[in-house]
């Protein structure tokens, strides 16, 4: 672990990436608030949530060539700046009482867009500053990051929209403000260049073919992202539909206990990576197939008994789970994937992990009139642990392939 906090650059990174998720986080609470308290529509609410996700589907792919050909860095600065820009202008707009909603949804748009193609420059510079065997704690740290921003940053949102009576400008102008003093600390930041000489003059589509061409021929990769990520995003993604329908008409425990629901997702996240931080967990293959089942084994605990304070208990679970599947299976990706192709293919694999989400959401929530809660609950969960499972065999094949380089002809 020393090695990773004595990285200079890293840390560097790490600090930026901390800032910016803070800050979204943070952000994307005083949006929805205002909306929802300035229209009072529900529609509305969902078109705003459609602006956010929206950019990754369209310009992930190619955010992620555009990583691999220009300097990471000047990315990883640039969009800083320029978020942290979009936010003071949505902010002036506010205090000056010009904002529109039509302007609202092109602001958010250009914030979202813009970290579109700041998380593949992000993403892809980590295993350039971090050697093989420290990339799973590095990833860890980073989902400590993450998860302890979905905690601190809504709250802190919340805490100080209630104590300065909804005074949407002056939070956007700190978060703004956020943004700006992390890309000039990420000025410092050194990721060294890749060197492929086949890249130097390849045109843009063929990186983006290439990228594709990789994940399909790559069946270990391409295994992952279905059984790891597609199918296990699809399931899981209609939870945010069901624990407020459970928390409003089943549980009757209002508001508050959905966010003690949401709360106990993000601690369960954020103790899952403080134990693969302090080298719990080692191998890759383990602890993505340990999360996916914890994910699977927490869902059917809720359908088992339909309870709230069971339902916490196994949320937790779930967080713990979900934390310890990203980091095995970033980490899996990081090792795969060749330095040089990281950003495009990163960027293809993001946008197949994020279609499943909406389209997941949608069948779980049609299908919630048909199906009693329980029975759904037990059913995901059930598919859920044996995607999991699954990816033993793609283990097993890849730690044979392994020995095989091993051992000498």
């Amino acid at each position: 672990m020393k090695a990773i906090f004595t990285n200079k650059d890293f840390m560097l990174l790490w600090a930026g990436l901390t800032v910016s998720r803070f800050g979204v986080r943070f952000i994307d609470l005083v949006i929805m608030w205002f909306v929802i308290q300035e229209t009072g529509s529900a529609l509305a609410l969902g078109a705003t949530v459609v602006c956010i996700t929206l950019p990754t589907l369209l310009f992930g792919p190619i955010a992620g060539v555009l990583a691999d050909r220009y300097d990471k860095k000047k990315i990883i600065v640039i969009m800083d700046f320029c978020n942290g820009a979009l936010i003071l202008t949505l902010a002036a707009l506010m205090f000056t009482g010009n904002l529109s909603m039509l302007l609202l949804y092109i602001l958010v748009i250009c914030m979202s867009t813009v970290l579109a193609f700041f998380n593949p420059a992000a993403s892809a510079s980590v295993p350039l500053l971090i050697e093989e065997k420290d990339l799973t704690r590095a990833n860890s740290l980073n989902q400590f990051s993450q998860q302890g921003s979905n905690i601190t940053g809504p709250a802190a949102a919340g805490v100080l929209l209630a104590v300065f009576n909804n005074e949407y400008g002056m939070l956007l102008i700190a978060g703004g403000t956020a943004f700006i003093i992390s890309a000039i600390t990420e000025i410092w930041l050194k990721v060294p260049p890749v060197s492929d000489r086949e890249q130097v003059e390849v045109k843009f589509i063929q990186e983006l073919k290439e990228g594709l061409q990789f994940i399909l021929e790559d069946k270990r990769l391409l295994m992952l992202i279905i059984t790891g990520g597609m199918i296990i995003n699809f399931f899981l993604a209609p939870l945010s539909v069901y624990f407020t329908i459970m928390s409003d008409s089943i549980f009757n425990v209002g508001s508050g206990g959905l966010g003690m629901l949401n709360s106990s997702l993000a601690i369960g996240a954020l103790v899952g990576s403080l134990t693969i931080m302090f080298n719990l967990f080692k191998d890759r293959y383990k602890t993505a197939i340990a999360g996916l089942v914890m994910e699977g084994a927490g869902l059917v605990l809720i359908g088992s008994f339909m309870n709230y304070y069971v339902t916490i208990a196994a949320v937790f679970i779930i967080g713990m789970g979900i934390c310890f599947a990203s980091v095995g299976l970033t980490t899996l990706y990081q090792t795969i994937i060749p330095k040089q192709k990281m950003g495009r293919v990163m960027g293809l694999v993001t946008v197949l992990l994020t279609v499943s989400v909406p389209l997941g959401t949608l069948f779980g929530s049609m299908i919630i009139s048909y199906i009693p809660m329980f029975a759904i609950l037990l059913i995901f969960g059930v598919i859920v642990t044996l995607s999991g499972l699954s990816i033993i065999i793609i283990a097993r094949r890849d730690n044979t392939s392994i020995g095989k380089e091993i051992v000498p002809g």
